[in-house]
């Protein structure tokens, strides 16, 4: 079949029994489609380390909260895989402080919960960038809600394309959702939390414009997962960062020291006492670059180009073993 395709497409005699048909036995559509840098602790599947990076943010962020409902924000929400994973979440558990378990913990269910479940999250708003990713997104968030609804579970959920980093540009249907969550804020609500899951080094000119509306406007605080500078970087690990930033498009003003950070979440309006800056490499660069190594070898008999992978297999090597950035998880209580 594939060959008489080729053959009425153009394609060369000896091309026409090639790996082609690859395409033709991929699952469509993908199983998930999680995209960050994962926490690779004890796993070595990709889905799994990204959503366990998801997990270990939401056990150090909702640690203390005791079966509350949140309103999250979720900024650089991807193609919906993070989406779906917070809006399947139910109150009353006790989230628990081994990451290990926290999956576990978050899906119990009681009896009488799984006869009335109530939403951990009864109030989403997710943006991405990518138009891309925003379609696919919206459409995979709108098939689950339309789930809750035939179960009667009451919440809030949506997503949109819009750069995350410039509050003072979202308009439409974003705007009014975001000022729908920001007038159900109360003074001494601390139910609302800005969630940057692996995103936020990329925004231009900085994070401090999302911290400070965040903070202000919405009266929210923040999870999150970020990257830092080290202390004490030499000027030739400084140099090779700026390529590396020149070649992802990230901003190298944004790669800032534990203690700049800290100072960047005080100007945007956070209390010092309340905020948390834990250091997670360990389980983060090691495991991303040994799994893409793993994935390069994997595809190659088939023909797949991996470039931009093989490209960051390095980087996140070179982050490994140097130490030059740190993977970060951030927690700052309004």
């Amino acid at each position: 079949m594939l060959g008489f395709v080729k053959r009425l497409l153009g394609g060369a005699r000896n091309d026409v029994y090639g790996l082609d048909h690859l395409v033709l036995n991929v699952q469509l559509p993908p199983q998930s489609m999680w995209m960050n840098m994962g926490y690779w602790e004890s796993t070595v599947d990709f889905p799994q380390a990204c959503q366990a990076l998801l997990d270990l943010v939401l056990t150090a962020g909702l640690l203390t909260d005791k079966g509350l409902s949140i309103r999250v924000l979720d900024v650089g929400c991807g193609c919906g895989d993070q989406s779906l994973h917070l809006i399947g979440l139910r109150k009353g558990v006790s989230l628990a402080r081994s990451k290990s378990d926290l999956t576990t913990a978050l899906q119990h269910r009681s009896s009488a919960e799984s006869q009335r479940p109530v939403p951990l999250v009864d109030t989403y708003i997710g943006i991405t960038l990518e138009p891309a990713q925003a379609a696919l997104a919206q459409s995979r968030i709108g098939g689950a809600r339309s789930h809750l609804e035939k179960s009667s579970v009451q919440m809030s959920a949506g997503i949109f394309r819009a750069d995350a980093s410039d509050p003072s540009s979202w308009s439409g249907d974003l705007l009014n959702s975001i000022t729908k969550l920001a007038t159900s804020c109360g003074e001494n609500d601390t139910s609302t939390w800005l969630l940057a899951l692996d995103t936020m080094y990329h925004f231009r000119p900085s994070r401090l414009p999302l911290l400070q509306y965040a903070r202000s406007t919405l009266q929210a605080s923040l999870m999150a997962f970020d990257l830092i500078l080290a202390d004490g970087v030499t000027r030739r690990e400084h140099f090779i960062l700026r390529i590396v930033c020149w070649l992802t498009g990230s901003p190298l003003s944004n790669f800032i020291t534990r203690d700049e950070y800290l100072s960047m979440l005080v100007a945007a309006g956070y209390d010092p006492s309340r905020i948390e800056i834990r250091d997670v490499s360990r389980h983060v660069f090691t495991g991303l670059s040994s799994f893409l190594g793993g994935r390069i070898k994997e595809a190659q008999p088939y023909g797949m180009k991996m470039g931009k992978f093989r490209a960051a297999k390095m980087v996140f090597g070179w982050w490994a073993r140097s130490g030059v950035v740190r993977g970060v998880v951030v927690v700052a209580r309004r």
